[in-house]
């Protein structure tokens, strides 16, 4: 009887297209059940043990869990920075010693200026290629800025000279009665060079000092080099 009753159905039109909808509908509804399960597994949540992700690791339990050494105390960067460099008081000591040498010096104030002008002992003008500082004979001279001594010589207007190349420039030091360098030493500020003296034309003790480009075709006023120097009697134009 069920035979007869189907295959009366599948030789019916409406029946065979009855038979496919249901074929279709059953293969939908195994994707939509295969679908709908793999999403649940998707969304399974988190097993109790697992930390969040913004939970910090103290550093101990990292490196033993990474079976690393743990990391060696050598010292805070200030007791290295400490151990490295000298003492501030040292220093302080060194940079007062050169200060209250340079100081010394400038107290002699200008006694003859740069450029032309009236010169004291012989009434005429003449061209002066430095400053003159005052003093007192003997005084000892510092070197005014770093650099290496390129000569000692005697210079027939400005008597016993130390030549000091510092920098872009060439100092002169002159009317010294006695150096204290030679040749191809390195200098620091600070560092005696000779002794103050007298020369032929300037019948004062004091130091001649003058400044050149180190090419030696400018000559520079010292005044803009060492805007500290007082004057104290300067010549008059």
């Amino acid at each position: 009887m069920p035979r007869r009753i189907w295959g009366k159905v599948a030789g019916c039109r409406y029946g065979r297209q009855a038979m496919t909808a249901g074929v279709l509908l059953a293969v939908a509804s195994v994707m939509l059940l295969g679908v709908i399960s793999a999403l649940q597994q998707g969304a399974a949540p988190l097993p109790p043990n697992t930390a969040p992700v913004s939970e910090t690791v103290p550093l101990s339990e990292a490196a033993a869990t990474a079976n690393l050494p743990e990391p060696v105390n050598t010292g805070s960067i200030q007791e290295a920075a400490t151990a490295s460099t000298i003492p501030e008081a040292v220093v302080a000591e060194d940079n007062s010693a050169v200060n209250e040498a340079i100081q010394a010096l400038w107290r002699g104030g200008i006694t003859h200026a740069f450029g032309w002008q009236l010169h004291p002992l012989y009434g005429d003008w003449r061209y002066h290629n430095g400053v003159d500082i005052g003093g007192g004979e003997g005084q000892i001279v510092p070197a005014l800025l770093s650099g290496e001594v390129v000569d000692v010589y005697t210079d027939k207007a400005y008597g016993l000279t130390v030549v000091v190349r510092s920098g872009k420039y060439t100092v002169y030091y002159s009317s010294l009665a006695s150096a204290a360098v030679q040749k191809n030493a390195m200098l620091k500020p600070g560092t005696p060079i000779g002794s103050m003296g007298i020369c032929g034309g300037e019948p004062e003790p004091h130091l001649h000092l003058a400044v050149k480009t180190n090419d030696g075709q400018k000559t520079v006023n010292p005044q803009e080099l060492f805007p500290d120097i007082p004057a104290r009697a300067l010549q008059q134009n």
